[in-house]
């Protein structure tokens, strides 16, 4: 996916996930103070799920990206059992510096489609 390809308000795709018993062991293995939440989701955790759907819809991106920057709007946490639906697209793409910018937004929804949580990735991006 070049930086041409790449088209603002186009959706890239989605990525469903489930916070179970095996993804919070992960999680709460690194960071274990997060383990206090449960069954809560830990508010941190949205990046990691960002991160994951991100990886799953873009694998055809060039190598070489730079992770410049990353916000979250947290509505709801899910609990354990809860499945969800990350939801990719390109919000912006602009040239500054002679560098390729682009800004992913992101909107994470539960099974009923009641929003859990928005985020917004900011990349430079390789080609």
């Amino acid at each position: 996916m070049t930086f041409d390809r790449l088209q603002p308000g186009s959706v890239l795709g989605q990525c469903d996930f489930e916070f179970n018993e095996a993804t919070f062991g992960e999680w709460s293995a690194l960071f274990p103070d997060d383990s206090a939440s449960r069954p809560t989701m830990p508010s941190a955790m949205v990046a990691m799920v960002l991160m994951r759907a991100f990886i799953s819809i873009m694998r055809d991106r060039p190598p070489g990206n730079i992770h410049a920057g990353q916000k979250f709007r947290i509505v709801s946490l899910p609990v354990l059992g809860d499945r969800f639906t990350t939801q990719l697209q390109c919000l912006s793409k602009d040239i500054r510096n002679s560098r390729r910018w682009v800004t992913f937004g992101s909107e994470t929804s539960d099974a009923a489609s009641r929003p859990l949580f928005f985020g917004e990735m900011t990349t430079l991006w390789a080609a």
